[in-house]
């Protein structure tokens, strides 16, 4: 029986609100990193270190559940999750310092790494007659919540990380109740035909194309993830002196760059074909990372290439759909799990990268300060950005692979 329009709404509302807080969590993190630094005596590594341990935990999560989504009633994978989330936010928000916070973020990261998986697990189930537009919804939803909570930042800043992430923890219990009360979808029926687990796992890693869009999501999500999520405010802040009000409104300009920049992708690859869309944005990311390697630029010029490199990373989820292209219908699900799964883990690594460069002693100290005399941190944060450099020429080098979709 199919449930009703009103309890669909209200089963995707519950999941999407778990979807959004997981958003938020990370945001937070990045706007209020400094503090973090600051209040738990910490240093870039460290920092970098606390990034890595969330999302690969959030990675190795949200393969475990999303592979068990579909065999047990969603809400008791949804709301285990949400509480597990809610204990690490409360946890991280009582941390006094690295050991404890690391433990933190690992509890939110296993948590939180239902919350993709969920609400696509969901929009499928109850609304898989509008499948595109609704998990387009979702994601579109997602994103303004994230930039609204980097915009109000720079009108409120908190003075400590702490309160954010009781609240985010309060919000993740309530949340949970939601997930109980409103989720009440059973297993997916298993179909006769159904492909098994190892079969499907086989068919996948058998398919050239299936490794070039692991290449290619990895690089342009799991770049937007090292980035957005972490380092930009950071080298706003401590390399160009920007307050953390303005670093947070030119990182908000990310994700609303992702929403833009995805709806002309798929719109552009529904024409074309994949493979034409995914060099141009590709190389749209290269090129905007050149720009910021290459020589410090104003508050406002800074801004707009925020917008612009986030409209490259929207290109993100063609990665996905050279998956739908190139594999048969039953093994895309646990494909699409393996490349998201990768790109988090791509991302978490990044990050410490980033961090163990830029904090790396200077060895060559009189040759940064006769290059860059005017600025000489800058070769510091030309380290650091090298690393996401190399991450997006990894994702333009997969994109010349791809191939048009078989007729």
């Amino acid at each position: 029986m199919v449930a009703p329009r009103s309890s669909a709404f209200l089963a995707w509302g519950s999941a999407q609100l778990f979807f959004v807080l997981g958003v938020l969590t990370a945001v937070a993190f990045a706007i209020l990193s400094d503090e973090v630094v600051a209040q738990l005596s910490l240093d870039e590594s460290a920092l970098g270190l606390l990034g890595g341990v969330f999302f690969v935990s959030y990675a190795l999560s949200q393969l475990a559940l999303g592979v068990l989504i579909g065999r047990v009633p969603a809400k008791w994978v949804l709301g285990p999750a949400a509480i597990l989330s809610a204990l690490g936010m409360l946890a991280f928000a009582a941390s006094n310092g690295l050991a404890s916070a690391l433990i933190a973020r690992g509890l939110m990261g296993i948590g939180l790494g239902a919350t993709f998986v969920g609400v696509i697990y969901l929009v499928g189930q109850r609304f898989g007659d509008k499948f595109a537009l609704m998990s387009a919804v979702s994601q579109s939803v997602a994103n303004v919540f994230a930039s609204g909570l980097a915009i109000a930042s720079a009108v409120h800043m908190t003075p400590s990380f702490r309160p954010p992430f009781e609240w985010l923890g309060v919000l993740l219990l309530a949340n949970a109740a939601l997930i109980f009360l409103f989720v009440n979808d059973r297993p997916a029926a298993t179909a006769k035909g159904r492909v098994p687990l190892g079969a499907a796992l086989k068919t996948a890693l058998c398919n050239s194309q299936f490794w070039w869009a692991t290449v290619f999501y990895c690089g342009t999500f799991g770049t937007l993830l090292a980035f957005a999520d972490l380092w930009n405010i950071q080298f706003q802040m401590n390399f160009f002196a920007h307050t953390v009000q303005q670093s947070a409104v030119m990182n908000a300009m990310i994700p609303l760059g992702v929403t833009v920049g995805g709806l002309v992708a798929g719109a552009w690859a529904g024409r074309s074909g994949l493979p034409l869309p995914a060099r141009a944005f590709a190389l749209l990311i290269l090129a905007c990372f050149v720009v910021l390697l290459v020589a410090p630029l104003s508050l406002s010029v800074t801004g707009a290439l925020m917008f612009v490199i986030g409209c490259g990373f929207g290109s993100s989820t063609l990665g996905l759909a050279v998956l739908h292209d190139h594999l048969p219908a039953p093994a895309v699900p646990l494909a699409t799990s393996l490349v998201v799964t990768a790109a988090c883990i791509f991302g978490g690594g990044v990050q410490p990268l980033v961090g163990a460069a830029v904090s790396a002693p200077h060895r060559a100290q009189e040759l940064i300060a006769l290059i860059h005399s005017a600025n000489p941190d800058f070769g510091t944060y030309q380290r650091g950005l090298f690393w996401l450099l190399a991450s997006a020429g990894a994702a333009v080098i997969a994109s010349f692979f791809f191939r048009r979709a078989p007729r």
